[in-house]
């Protein structure tokens, strides 16, 4: 009798159990590292592509990294719903695409090149990875997302990947020295990150300089031959299918994708600093949540050393020509004054964000290869340069009443245009007074959100970064 009714109750439970059980998803297991001495931190994430505004102040000039969360699933992005294998079969079947012929990330392997076909027909049982540049036919799957449509981010994109594969697949610790917008449109990716003010201990020991990596395993790090990296800070974010993560240029980081089919595609862009606000309000209603990259076509390579030439003049305060020869350590005194000559559009005595922004990258390069640290003829001495377009009319403050405040910040410098950094010399550096990164552009709804953060993981705005992540994965 104890017997049957111990089987009765042990059937009930069964049978009231077992629903539960089955709808529920395995939770995932925590990530187990043997890395770093310190618990990783997490990194802003919000539930929404920011705006370009709050992007470039909040993010990209200081050089922090934001993860946004299922956000291509909310602007339906066709990579989630439509690019399978069969899509890309019938769409590109052969076009030529690079392929790295190892799981592991190993640099001194060369890579390879297959037809999309022939990849596809081996990739899930075979150690290939395709790591691709959307150019050319491919170019159509590269959807520019909003936050770089304007303020001058859309004259800056470089390049656009795309990373597609199967099974577990690792980088190498390494950075870049563009800005990064990586999406993830199937599969997961671990990430990384270590910010690049550690520069000097994650390069103390095992460092490649000349391809920018560590021969560290960062999932099991000898301590003693790394000893600096092993205690250093470090952040982690798990991307699942939907997430965006913005890398600044310089932060270290190292990616680890799983799933039976991953891919992603990432954005580099030479990095910005000064925020076009004005360029903005004038072309951002016009635009969909995601563009292709026809819309604004990809920037001229030779951006990067426009980003690196404002690196050395980006905390100088006023540009006026002594401060601008005595910044650089290139090409000689004369040289350096008369490249100062060929920016100054407005021939003011004074360079402006926009005319540091708006001269021809490619024709400095070749006419004054010297200011820019690279080999090549320099242009003759007595040759006029203008790197400009013609001045068809020179804005004034008097002439616009909308930039009435400027004036006041911009005191006693009636020649300066509007775009010019007018703040308070003794900051050391020169946010314009348009400049997100000086407050003045974030809308209250931006604001608000960027204000609100808070440790609830079920926010869908804006999740604070000082934790581990709450939920992890054994990659």
């Amino acid at each position: 009798m104890y017997s049957s009714v111990k089987n009765i109750l042990s059937f009930v439970l069964l049978i009231c159990f077992l629903p539960c059980c089955l709808s529920q998803t395995p939770k995932a297991k925590p990530y187990k590292s043997k890395n770093f001495l310190t618990p990783p931190r997490g990194v802003t994430l919000i539930g929404k592509i920011s705006n370009p505004a709050v992007f470039y102040g909040h993010f990209v000039h200081p050089s922090k990294p934001l993860w946004m969360r299922s956000v291509l699933e909310s602007v339906d992005h066709p990579g989630i719903t439509d690019w399978t294998d069969d899509y890309l079969r019938k769409k590109y079947p052969n076009e030529p695409v690079k392929v790295e012929t190892s799981k592991k990330e190993d640099r001194s392997k060369p890579p390879t090149w297959l037809t999309i076909n022939q990849f596809l027909s081996y990739y899930t049982s075979e150690e290939l990875y395709l790591v691709h540049s959307l150019d050319g036919k491919m170019s159509d799957m590269v959807l520019v997302p909003q936050n770089l449509h304007c303020g001058g981010f859309q004259k800056m994109i470089q390049q656009a990947v795309l990373w597609l594969g199967s099974g577990e697949i690792q980088s190498v610790l390494h950075y870049d020295e563009l800005d990064n917008m990586l999406c993830m449109l199937e599969g997961q990716k671990h990430v990384i990150l270590i910010d690049k003010a550690h520069k000097a201990d994650v390069e103390a020991e095992g460092f490649v300089e000349a391809g920018g990596y560590s021969l560290v395993d960062v999932d099991n790090i000898d301590r003693k031959k790394f000893p600096k990296l092993y205690n250093i800070e470090w952040y982690e974010v798990l991307l699942n299918q939907g997430d965006c993560l913005f890398i600044p240029r310089g932060w270290y980081h190292r990616m680890k994708s799983s799933g039976h089919r991953h891919m992603a595609i990432n954005i580099w862009f030479a990095h910005l600093h000064w925020f076009d606000s004005d360029n903005c309000s004038i072309v951002q209603d016009f635009y969909k949540p995601l563009e292709p990259i026809s819309t604004f076509g990809f920037a001229s390579p030779n951006e990067v050393y426009r980003s690196k030439l404002l690196d050395k003049l980006v905390d100088k305060g006023f540009i006026i020509k002594d401060v601008l020869i005595s910044a650089l350590d290139s090409g000689t005194v004369e040289r350096r004054s008369k490249f100062f000559d060929a920016v100054n559009k407005y021939q003011d005595g004074v360079l402006s964000w926009s005319e540091m922004y708006g001269f021809n990258i490619d024709k400095a390069l070749a006419k004054f290869p010297d200011i820019f640290g690279l080999p090549g003829n320099v242009a003759d001495d007595t040759e006029e340069v203008i790197l400009y377009d013609p001045i068809i009319d020179v804005p004034s403050f008097e002439d616009n009443e909308e930039n009435s405040d400027d004036d006041e910040i911009v005191t006693g410098s009636s020649d300066l245009q509007p775009d010019d950094p007018g703040i308070a010399l003794s900051q050391g550096v020169f946010p314009l007074p348009d400049d997100p990164a000086s407050g003045s552009t974030n809308t209250k709804e931006d604001l608000d959100t960027l204000n609100s953060t808070t440790e609830n993981d079920s926010n869908e705005n804006i999740i604070t970064t000082n934790k581990p992540l709450k939920k992890k994965i054994e990659l």
